[in-house]
């Protein structure tokens, strides 16, 4: 905004974050939620400690079923004030439900009520928790029933991270475990199918979609994988008769709709592929797959302007969306449009290979600055911290580690809230999150860390021994091992366990510490998870556990003589 002096002469004039939450409330009342968020982002950046503005900011994208992203600004204000209100909590558990994970939606509302009891939420936190131990109340809320079906329904939702984070193997053995225990659940037989197709095992993917036609004819994402195979193996017509038949079919849900559209889209029946959109954007208005793949829709019909619109809407709904103003730049800048030009378009909602190449190659010589030179660039040019954090974004796990250890070394406020945010993600690999554990411990960032991590959103410590001297590094060694391992691959209290009968074992030392090998170090958190994990209750076999953790029996044998004296079995004194 600019304003004149008594001169005449124009000068800038900024507002403060108070102006655009005025402005954002004002936009919310006339229930222009775009309009809203833009102003409320405005406000956030001018000032994200304000514990009023992030909650705000935090229910309208939960509103827009931005979920994911409303749980983290929730978390960085619990992360960086201790006084943050306890209406973070309820506005979590809301977030939580909305990602279908239940049982984090009932811890939060019971974080929320042991804090405020008597709180504004109160009532509808009790109303909430009713509603999820109702049975009958969930079935008609998420048409899930039974154990069998929220577990279903849990493996569905992982793998699908799973594969969007690169994961396809892991995804695979995931829906392939939950198969053999469940081998007619049609929603398994769906991913499974779809998990094989990416993972290139297609007479797998192809029998497991036969086998769902046979029972169901109608089935869109069996079908829709079976036309995936036949585009891969050039035949078109086939693909295009059973795209044909799947658009005859009864009322479609969000993920049949997205099957077809992206079918249409591979077979360039743009028009068609529109109208599936557009049905699909009234379900979900705000969600930037949908909207890139009707940007994309319309460029290719040469529509260039009618695209534009809508990577508008995207960065007005996120103005650091880097994706977004490479798309809208396409339109502004090019005369290609009805000429398809998939060199510079893809469908998946990512920049294509040659900007990607662009960026990275930009970033390298940003990287070779002078060390003063490139701190300045990192504290002032928030356009070049948007680009670590798409880089961070891409496929490529080793790119993705070499930015993250970028981040790192910066070491500030920014660094720790990016590398908060990476957990929270589900579109990234477990295995660099547990590295960004160790990184967020060795910034000495506030615990617990919140993750998203083996399908499940956890609360994980690094500093789970509380001692008052230092340890050896191999002993430290130990836990970091551990984490790596525990962390979100069992319950927390196992893992809790596993590390108290580390800190007896510890304490018994009294500060004369015998010297610990590398091996001695997996060794010993093999054993430590072997300990925890039976104290509380679950069953597992030292043969299992050494494979885990690719240790032999014999050293998994010796950790076990030195560790068991101080895991005694529950009800026993230590």
């Amino acid at each position: 905004m600019m304003k004149k002096n008594n001169t005449g002469k124009v000068i800038p004039f900024s507002q403060g974050a108070t102006f655009y939450m005025k402005r954002g409330a004002k936009e919310l009342e006339k229930n222009d939620l775009i309009a809203a968020v833009f102003k409320y982002r405005e406000a956030y950046e001018r000032a994200p400690e304000d514990a009023e503005i992030t909650i705000a900011l935090a229910e309208i994208l939960s509103q827009m079923q931005r979920f994911e992203e409303s749980n983290r600004i929730l978390f960085r204000l619990l992360a960086d004030r201790d006084d943050a209100p306890a209406e973070c909590h309820f506005g979590i558990a809301c977030n939580y439900f909305g990602l279908q994970d239940y049982d984090r939606a009932a811890d939060s509302l019971e974080d929320y009520l042991e804090l405020e009891p008597d709180g504004e939420f109160a009532a509808d936190a009790e109303d909430f928790l009713d509603l999820i131990d109702d049975d009958d109340a969930m079935f008609e809320t998420t048409g899930l029933r039974g154990d069998d079906d929220y577990e279903d329904n849990a493996v569905t939702h992982f793998a699908r991270s799973l594969l969007a984070s690169g994961e396809v193997g892991y995804a695979v053995e995931e829906l392939e475990r939950r198969y053999r225990q469940t081998p007619k659940s049609i929603k398994i037989r769906e991913q499974l199918s779809v998990a094989y197709f990416v993972a290139n095992r297609r007479e797998e993917a192809k029998l497991i979609a036969d086998g769902i036609l046979a029972e169901d004819a109608g089935n869109v994402l069996a079908n829709s994988t079976l036309a995936l195979n036949e585009i891969e193996e050039g035949n078109k017509d086939a693909a295009i008769a059973r795209l044909d038949v799947m658009l005859n079919l009864r009322a479609l849900e969000p993920e049949e709709l997205h099957s077809i559209a992206v079918l249409q889209l591979d077979l360039e029946r743009f028009a068609d592929a529109e109208k599936t959109l557009t049905q699909m954007m009234h379900i979900m208005p705000y969600d930037e797959n949908v909207l890139h793949k009707l940007g994309y829709a319309r460029f290719m019909q040469g529509d260039a302007e009618g695209a534009k619109t809508y990577y508008q809407k995207l960065l007005r709904i996120d103005p650091r969306d880097t994706v977004a103003k490479y798309y809208l730049n396409q339109c502004k800048h090019t005369d290609s449009a009805g000429k398809r030009p998939n060199a510079k378009w893809i469908i998946p909602y990512q920049v294509p290979f040659s900007e990607a190449f662009r960026r990275l190659n930009h970033l390298n010589r940003t990287l070779a600055l002078p060390h003063d030179e490139l701190n300045r660039v990192w504290k002032d040019d928030a356009a070049f911290r948007d680009l670590l954090i798409w880089a961070i974004s891409l496929s490529d796990t080793r790119v993705k580690r070499s930015m993250l250890s970028l981040v790192f070394t910066f070491a500030d406020k920014n660094a720790e809230h990016i590398l908060r945010d990476f957990l929270l993600r589900t579109d990234q690999p477990d295995e660099l999150k547990r590295a960004v554990f160790g990184m967020l411990k060795h910034l000495s960032a506030k615990e617990p860390y919140m993750a998203y991590l083996n399908g499940r959103w956890i609360k994980g410590r690094v500093s789970l021994l509380e001692l008052d001297y230092k340890l050896p590094a191999s002993y430290e060694g130990v836990m970091q091992v551990l984490m790596q391992f525990m962390l979100g691959n069992c319950r927390e209290e196992c893992t809790a366990e596993a590390a108290n009968i580390f800190r007896r074992y510890v304490e018994s030392l009294k500060k004369k510490f015998p010297r610990i090998s590398a091996e001695q170090e997996i060794s010993f958190a093999a054993a430590l998870e072997y300990l925890g994990r039976t104290n509380c209750g679950e069953t597992i076999t030292i043969e299992e556990i050494g494979e885990i953790y690719r240790v032999s029996k014999s050293r998994l044998k010796n950790a076990l003589v030195k560790l068991e004296p101080f895991a005694p079995k529950p009800d026993e004194p230590v």
